[in-house]
């Protein structure tokens, strides 16, 4: 059955991906602001409306969460979340690194059991069924090998509530920057956990996150041979706000690093 839920998912987020792109440097796009530093575009509403009534007319006992508010209860035992545009500063300031990722939750196992996560700027899919392992435009990937978090880079993002001292991400930055080769703020959660996939990065943390920002790539991750859990080591769960990814291999000095 996950198998149907990911080549569906497969052919959406390709089709959405068209959407994204028509609009990226586009001067038909237009932007609002949640907040100073919350920003949507008509874009990512176009993008949401369309993944919220495919998956609705091809699964109508699922369902969706997705970003933008749109929302269906439904007792058929999967939920879809859905991000139609991660990366949304990306996107509105020209950046091409922005993605669609759609993940689906099975309320009776609670677990994510598949995930797709498209940039369609550059064309890359990633893909994952449990227990099937995690592939990049079909061919299958792994996680990096480095076991010494002093020679590896870390990617993390922060709250849009930035002026909170107290959860701004600012501490636990300063903790890890002295402790590591490098540090990477690229703007998306989503990908910056298909890069841990695919061995680009070695490690991401990141708290203050939605379940459609973590779900998909989550499970990318673990299929792909790494370790998802809470900033304390708990297990990862898409409803509670942070996440700690990683190789497998420094995934226990990351934990210690985030209690100091």
């Amino acid at each position: 059955m996950e198998e149907n839920f990911l080549s569906f998912a497969h052919t959406i987020a390709r089709e959405a991906g068209a959407i994204l792109l028509d609009g990226f440097r586009s001067k038909e796009t237009v932007i609002s602001y949640k907040s100073r530093t919350n920003l949507v575009t008509n874009i990512d509403n176009e993008s949401e409306k369309f993944l919220f009534a495919r998956i609705s007319d091809q699964f109508p006992d699922h369902a969706i969460i997705a970003e933008e508010g749109s929302r269906k209860d439904s007792p058929g035992g999967y939920l879809w979340y859905v991000d139609p545009l991660d990366g949304t500063n990306n996107f509105a300031h020209g950046l091409p690194f922005f993605c669609i990722s759609l993940g689906v939750y099975s309320t009776k196992s609670q677990k994510i059991v598949a995930g797709v996560v498209y940039n369609p700027y550059l064309d890359e899919m990633f893909t994952a069924i449990r227990g099937k392992g995690s592939y990049l435009n079909d061919k299958q990937i792994s996680v990096s090998s480095l076991d010494d978090i002093g020679i590896c880079i870390i990617a993390t993002g922060f709250p849009y509530d930035k002026e909170n001292m107290e959860t701004n991400n600012t501490r636990e930055f300063n903790l890890f920057l002295p402790r590591i080769q490098g540090i990477r703020r690229m703007g998306s959660a989503a990908l910056d956990l298909c890069y841990v996939a695919c061995g680009r990065l070695d490690g991401y943390w990141e708290g203050w996150l939605n379940a459609w920002d973590m779900a998909a790539g989550s499970l990318i991750v673990e299929e792909a041979g790494g370790s998802v859990t809470r900033y304390n080591g708990e297990p990862f769960n898409p409803a509670f706000p942070e996440i700690v990814a990683s190789n497998g291999k420094i995934h226990k000095q990351m934990i210690t690093i985030l209690s100091l």
